[in-house]
């Protein structure tokens, strides 16, 4: 049959219209548990008013019963939040000849379509994932300078910066380094990954020119993808703020200076004192800490999450029988099976642990996943604002281009659901 444009977005449509978001794979558990909010698009910026303090015009008037005056009104501290979306864009390309090749039908075609959506999609989740947690913090910090010398150079990833899930799938994908300060970028012509090992927490970059020079990337060098933050005094930063960030924010946070707000913070508990020698390991002790530190900040009746790294998952697994939440919906082989959530209750109601290859291995978080919304002018799609093609002939080549993308970011209105534990001992 003939391969035409017309014939792949017909196909296309029938199969795939509506319903990208069924096609979210399960390990993106962050990104799934909280939800894009239709209802609040975003045009230039969305701005929603926050309270920060409570009423103080009290007057006291004691038991005599006098006609006593009333002290003046004080109007409650209010600011306005802001935020915008950041846009995401994933092209991928198929040769003519791929598609003719597997062109028996409309089926065989649609096969092709298959593997060419199904990998767009899963690739874009993986980087909305990596967003949702380190969104302009960055996805590693060098633990060793290198040596310099070669073309390419495995780098080391420091222990308590390395999350698998980060990594995983990324040979081929191109990241920049910056200064930890983020002032310069070691290469402005980015680094390729070639390969990583999980077991050794390297990743192996390929300079694009030349060889890499000796300490050209650094101890404490932050690696992002690239595109994600530009160098300078400040940097750019092209993508959205993650939970990390939101967590850590004690200067302006969604346009609100939150410098001695503390309910406009999240917090931040320490399970060790330093992220290397005095590290520790992740207790349920160390996770109710946090959540009291949530509390404080008002923190009511609320069902919780933990994200952890999976080798902080035997850790509290093995304290799940001292708070385990046993009910009408407690099943046996949850426990003795294992499963992708742990549950017990705290002095906040429920909470539940989940593990995410996509946590640095030096932090856990306590989400409270109400209290967070997606927001922005559209959740991934293939689609074109004016809803025509999906696929395009691409200009002077041989095949077909198809792009993927989103506009949107992770918004909350009360930062102080969120707790940061941090300096955990990876193993």
């Amino acid at each position: 049959m003939a391969i035409e444009v017309g014939t792949l977005n017909g196909l296309y449509k029938e199969k795939y219209a509506d319903k990208e978001r069924d096609l979210v794979p399960d390990h993106v558990k962050l990104y799934n548990n909280i939800k894009y909010s239709e209802g609040d698009r975003v045009g230039d910026s969305y701005v929603e008013p926050v309270i920060l303090s409570l009423e103080s015009g009290f007057t006291y008037g004691g038991s005599e019963g006098k006609l006593f005056d009333l002290n003046d009104a004080k109007e409650f501290k209010m600011s306005k939040a802001s935020i915008q979306a950041t846009e995401l864009v994933l092209r991928s390309a198929i040769s003519f000849a791929a598609l003719r090749r597997s062109a028996n039908g409309d089926q065989a075609i649609s096969r092709a379509q298959d593997l060419m959506v199904g990998n767009m999609l899963k690739s874009m989740y993986h980087r909305l994932e990596v967003q949702m947690f380190y969104g302009q913090s960055g996805i590693g910090i060098v633990k060793t300078a290198i040596a310099g010398g070669a073309s390419s150079e495995a780098v080391a990833i420091q222990d308590a910066e390395w999350a698998s899930g980060v990594w995983n799938g990324t040979v081929g994908a191109e990241v920049e380094v910056f200064s930890s300060d983020l002032t310069t970028n070691r290469d402005a012509n980015a680094y390729t990954i070639t390969a990583y090992s999980l077991k050794d927490k390297t990743v192996t970059l390929q300079k694009s020119t030349g060889n890499l020079g000796a300490a050209e990337i650094a101890v404490d060098d932050i690696i992002y993808f690239k595109g994600a933050a530009v160098a300078g005094a400040p940097a750019s930063l092209n993508e959205f703020l993650g939970i990390h960030g939101i967590s850590e924010e004690r200067t302006s946070l969604f346009g609100v200076p939150n410098a001695g707000e503390p309910l406009f913070q999240g917090s931040i508990v320490d399970v060790g004192t330093d992220a290397t020698s005095n590290a520790a390991f992740l207790s349920q002790a160390k996770v109710e800490e946090g959540i009291s530190a949530m509390v404080e900040k008002g923190l009511m009746e609320e069902q919780v999450s933990v994200y952890v790294n999976p080798r902080q998952w035997d850790d509290l697994l093995q304290e799940q029988d001292a708070k385990r939440t046993i009910d009408s919906s407690y099943s046996e082989a949850k426990h003795k099976s294992g499963a992708r959530e742990i549950e017990f209750f705290g002095q906040n109601g429920t909470i539940k642990i989940i593990a995410s290859t996509f946590v640095k291995q030096g932090y856990a978080y306590i989400v409270c996943e109400k209290d967070f919304k997606r927001l922005g002018s559209t959740e991934v799609t293939f689609n074109r604002p004016d809803g025509k093609q999906v696929y395009e002939v691409l200009e002077g080549k041989n095949g077909v281009e198809m792009r993927c993308m989103t506009d949107q970011t992770l918004f909350t209105s009360r930062p102080a659901g969120i707790c940061q534990l941090r300096y955990i001992k990876a193993e």
